[in-house]
């Protein structure tokens, strides 16, 4: 019997509820694609093969509804295995859908890409699934319609994601995705009813395998239909509650956004506000109320803000509305507020301008109270104008040096002053200090620095410049060092001082000292001229006796020349003793500046004594000595010493001469670790209860006919030579007086 094509016609029930599946279907793909996006990391994943599986149930439930829809007059059954197969490919075309679907942007290569893939898969859920029909018939196909259904699905698979894919943001109204669900809905049948076309049957008597095949009746598809809509419905409403709590979650968050907002302003004095130009219409925050001090429940207007300019600065500000309100450009600027209270604030103003078409230019900008800045400003300012004076009146000026750059980052306006520089040269200066500086003084001055540098110290340094007049300045820079995060050495920020005033006051203190000196000598020689005038008279004395028996040797019938020789001798030893006592008396008379040498100290101490001999001879004052041999020699001016040992010696006889009992005076020299000790002591009346350090004070004397300046002045003399004079009290009575001073190698330095 020959085989004869089958006669097929469709359940147009069943067509239309297939195309109300597929459009169902495309609408929960819509809004599953705008969960997707949404999501991220592992929820983005679950959102994809959840919503694929229910995405493609639907296009699966679609298919077999269509294919259910064609009625054949035999018996047809289904292979549930190769049913199930074919859902897995429609899930697998509903993944790729929504991975492309969900990427940031999707270009045209992944649009082909996943319009191929996705289409390959439909078409083969559709081919799998015709492959499950198991009837007594043979299934053939029309070729070119198989094609054609191929290249439907993939164009429809385009259209799909393309749809897909700009109505997936949150922002698309339900309208848009009914009117995207429909056109996928009608199209997605397309593919399908055009592969249907494409088979035709023909009866068979073969026999019919139906193992692991079912029928499907109309409870059947009931049971389809209400699976598949169960399914898309579950989707869509896990999506709307997600939607909800991610909407609930963003309006909390929202929320919370608005509240550190307006903390922050509150906290930064900041306020917020937008200015519809067309309208009029103004809005404010709420720290911008806050600043104007207006009542939250104020209507801001342009008006609002011009009541609260201060007077001064009115003009301006209306100026500055007028222009943006010509313009539409952005603006900035400053000015004052005159608050009800009589209080004033600064407000600092920035708006940018944005433009609508619809509605014309809008300002959105910030007003910030800036009182406290300008405060402190002016606190700064003022500060700085008070450091100026005071370095002006100081003549000190402030540097900071970069020392890796070697170059100054600071200069004040006096530290230009004290160098001789303009201001207006700038930082370039800096480099051309060191051409001011004093030729002797510059390589003192860069050994100290480089010091400094090296030990990461402070430093301290004296030195003279030389200005263009030829005038010499005296200065003093003090640098202390800035080290950064690493302990390396960043900066050294320092002052430099003119003291030249300084420098002539202690020249003039200096000289007036020596002639204090000098007088003081002056009147202590006068004190001793009995004492001076014994002492040189004894030796002229002498000569004279000498002379008269050196004519009588001469004068004898036979001249004794030898003896004559020997008093002639004599003669001229006397006369050499008269005169070194003259000498020294015409020393300690001499005016002049100090002349520095090395000095014996013992030397000094032996003269002192023949000196002042006759006094203490007079007094009964027995002068012992204990001068250590050897001793090392001293730099300083041999006349200062030796008046000060007269004033210690003198002081030491007038202490004793009116007291009963021993008059004793000893003198010592010693050296010890790089300094000379001279000690003079007494058996005296000591030194004054209670008043053991008042003794050194200027015009401080226990004589009756004292200046008070002697003790005084040997100090200074002592200080000068980088040495150091105090007195201890003897027991049971008597003082005595100890010098300290550096040998040659630190007298030297």
């Amino acid at each position: 019997m020959a085989a004869v094509n089958l006669t097929s016609y469709y359940n147009y029930w069943l067509v239309a509820l297939s195309v109300f599946i597929a459009m169902f279907a495309s609408y929960a793909a819509l809004d599953l694609a705008s969960r997707v996006r949404a999501a991220g990391g592992w929820t983005r994943a679950l959102w994809v093969l959840g919503g694929a599986c229910a995405m493609g149930t639907g296009i699966w439930s679609m298919h077999y509804i269509g294919m259910l829809a064609f009625i054949l007059p035999i018996p047809v059954a289904y292979h549930w295995p190769t049913v199930l197969l074919s859902l897995f490919a429609a899930i697998l075309a509903s993944v790729i859908a929504l991975y492309v679907v969900s990427r940031q942007k999707m270009g045209a290569s992944q649009a082909v890409a996943g319009s191929v893939l996705m289409g390959a898969g439909i078409a083969g859920m559709h081919y799998i699934g015709m492959a499950a029909m198991r009837l007594p018939a043979m299934c053939e196909y029309n070729s070119f319609l198989v094609v054609l259904s191929v290249v439907f699905a993939v164009l429809i698979s385009f259209a799909a994601l393309w749809i897909t894919f700009h109505f997936r943001d949150e922002t698309g109204t339900v309208r848009k995705k009914l009117a995207g669900a429909v056109v996928m809905g009608a199209a997605i049948p397309v593919m399908h009813y055009t592969g249907m076309a494409a088979a035709s049957f023909r009866s068979s008597g073969m026999p019919v395998d139906l193992s692991h095949a079912v029928s499907v009746s109309a409870l059947g598809i009931a049971g389809i239909v209400a699976i598949t809509f169960i399914v898309l419905g579950l989707a869509l409403l896990t999506s709307w509650v997600d939607r909800r709590l991610a909407a609930q979650t963003f309006e909390l968050q929202q929320r919370r956004s608005e509240a550190y907002l307006a903390e922050g302003q509150r906290l930064s004095h900041t306020g917020s506000f937008g200015w519809r130009i067309s309208t009029g219409e103004v809005i404010w925050s709420e720290e911008t109320f806050r600043i104007f001090q207006y009542d939250r429940a104020t209507t801001p207007t342009v008006e609002l803000v011009i009541q609260r300019v201060h007077p001064e600065d009115m003009a301006l500000v209306k100026e500055t509305i007028e222009r943006a309100t010509q313009d539409g450009k952005n603006f900035e600027h400053e000015y004052r507020l005159l608050m009800p209270d009589g209080s004033i604030k600064h407000v600092h103003v920035v708006a940018r301008a944005l433009s609508d078409e619809s509605k014309g230019i809008e300002f959105v900008g910030a007003v910030m109270d800036v009182t406290e800045r300008m405060r402190s400003q002016e606190a700064l300012r003022r500060s700085e104008s008070y450091l100026a004076e005071a370095q002006k009146l100081t003549h000190t000026g402030s540097w900071v040096w970069e020392v890796a750059e070697r170059r100054a980052s600071h200069l004040s306006e006096e530290w230009y002053r004290v160098y001789g520089f303009d201001p207006k040269d700038g930082m370039s200066v800096w480099d051309r200090r060191f051409e001011h500086i004093h030729p002797d003084d510059r390589d003192r001055k860069q050994q100290g620095i480089d010091r400094a540098i090296s030990a990461k110290s402070d430093y301290e340094v004296e030195y003279r410049i030389l200005l263009p007049s030829g005038a010499v300045r005296h200065l003093r820079t003090v640098g202390h060092p800035v080290l950064n995060a690493s302990g390396n050495l960043a900066q050294f920020v320092g002052s430099t001082t003119d003291i030249t005033e300084r420098k002539q006051a202690e020249e003039a203190l200096r000289q007036a000292q020596m002639e204090v000196a000098r007088i003081n000598r002056i009147t202590t020689m006068g004190e001793l001229t009995a004492s001076l005038a014994h002492e040189v008279k004894q030796p002229i004395a002498a000569a004279v006796m000498d002379a008269n028996t050196c004519v009588r040797w001469l004068s004898r019938d036979n001249p004794d020349v030898e003896e004559a020789r020997e008093a002639a001798s004599r003669v001229v030893r006397d006369a050499t003793t008269a005169a070194e006592i003259i000498t020294r008396v015409r020393q300690l008379f001499k005016k002049g500046a100090p002349e520095q040498a090395l000095i014996d100290v013992n030397e000094i101490i032996r003269e002192m004594i023949v000196l002042l001999g006759s006094d203490a001879t007079r007094y009964d004052v027995s002068i012992q000595t204990d001068l250590a041999k050897d001793l090392p020699q001293v730099m300083g001016d041999r006349i200062q010493l030796q008046q000060v040992l007269m004033n210690l010696l003198t002081n030491s006889i007038d202490a004793m001469k009116d007291l009963d009992g021993t008059h004793e005076l000893f003198i010592s020299s010693q050296g010890e670790d790089g300094y000379l000790m001279i000690s003079v002591s007494d058996t005296g009346v000591g030194l004054p209860p209670n008043q053991e350090d008042q003794i050194f004070d200027a015009f401080f004397t226990t004589k009756p006919q004292g200046t008070g300046m002697g003790l005084r002045i040997s100090r200074s003399i002592v200080e000068s030579h980088g040495g150091r004079l105090w007195a201890d009290a003897n027991a049971p009575r008597g003082a005595s007086f100890h010098i300290i001073l550096p040998v040659e190698a630190e007298a030297g330095e």
